[in-house]
């Protein structure tokens, strides 16, 4: 084995001590033993970015779930922010589990550490660890689906497509005959009209 395997090796061996240090402060992962934790690293990927980097994307399959180490990460659902996570925070489990799309894009803001776990590897891990399944659990329980705020209704709309197409060339005619516009002449007809009804 040469040095240079040897000191990738212990420098492995380190970063996943301190891993399993981190996690252990995390309250979601105080139920774990010291094995359980040393399994959970071993099975995930550690990464690092100093920029902001997008970890899950919005309406995209779900392939793996993160652990935030460090930084903070925000929520979004299209262009609006719902949300900031910290360190501890489980990220993208709710959907892997079910094998949905993405519900939110998650991305870090700023410099970031995190544990990248793939489909299978969680798979296997919540067999293992009843405390990882509990974890997940009560994550997904926080996390519920998203959806984003209904669209505000437009101040003005156009007809329903059941008015006969005929019906309304008319009526565009006459409002043009009579010098006004149609959406001025479609509001005068239907005040009047309700204002007849309500008489009636």
């Amino acid at each position: 084995m040469s040095a240079d395997t040897k000191e990738q090796e212990e420098a492995t061996r380190r970063r996943r001590e301190e891993d399993v240090r981190r996690l252990r402060n995390f309250p979601a992962f105080e139920k774990f033993s010291d094995g359980e934790l040393k399994r959970l690293v071993g099975a995930s990927h550690h990464s690092s970015q100093s920029v902001p980097w997008p970890l899950i994307r919005e309406q995209t399959p779900s392939d793996a779930c993160f652990i935030l180490l460090s930084g903070e990460a925000g929520v979004y659902v299209g262009d609006a922010r719902i949300a900031v996570v910290g360190p501890g925070e489980v990220i993208g489990e709710s959907a892997l589990r079910r094998g949905q799309l993405r519900s939110a894009t998650v991305t870090t803001i700023g410099p970031a550490e995190f544990l990248r776990i793939e489909r299978d590897d969680l798979a296997r891990l919540l067999d293992e660890i009843p405390a990882l399944r509990e974890t997940m659990d009560s994550t997904a329980a926080r996390h519920t689906p998203v959806t984003p705020p209904p669209k505000p209704k437009p101040e003005r709309s156009k007809l329903s497509a059941s008015v006969p197409t005929d019906l309304v060339e008319r009526f565009e005619q006459a409002a043009n005959d009579a010098g006004v516009s149609v959406g001025a002449a479609l509001e005068e007809a239907v005040s009047q009209w309700l204002e007849k009804k309500g008489a009636s």
